[in-house]
């Protein structure tokens, strides 16, 4: 792993983890799901860190540079989380759509 790449890492962790305390601070984002992001920037901090974890699963694995790795372990993370965050708001959708509908048979009924 390069000496910028890791540079980068180090700079993009460090600015993703004081994101989700400014956002914490301000109450835009609850603290259970702040924990993940915080793991999230933790995971990226260590592997710029220890790049020789990186070699070691990219030898492991198979995957020719571990950069890739690195790469390809972020955006299936960050997929994972967009799925999650998908059902969460169709979720919240159908119980807006409930709620609201609910509110207009009361007022009706009035």
């Amino acid at each position: 792993m390069s000496g910028p790449l890791r540079i980068w890492l180090i700079i993009g962790a460090l600015v993703l983890f004081a994101i989700v305390c400014v956002q914490v601070r301000r109450e835009r984002i609850r603290v259970a799901d702040s924990a993940f992001w915080v793991a999230f920037s933790l995971v990226i901090l260590f592997f710029a860190i220890f790049p020789q974890v990186a070699y070691w699963l990219a030898s492991l694995v198979g995957v020719q540079s571990p950069s890739n790795l690195v790469f390809a372990v972020i955006i299936g993370i960050l997929i994972l989380i967009d799925l999650q965050s998908s059902s969460k708001i169709s979720r919240l959708t159908a119980k807006l759509e409930e709620l609201s509908s609910k509110i207009a048979l009361d007022e009706e009924d009035e």
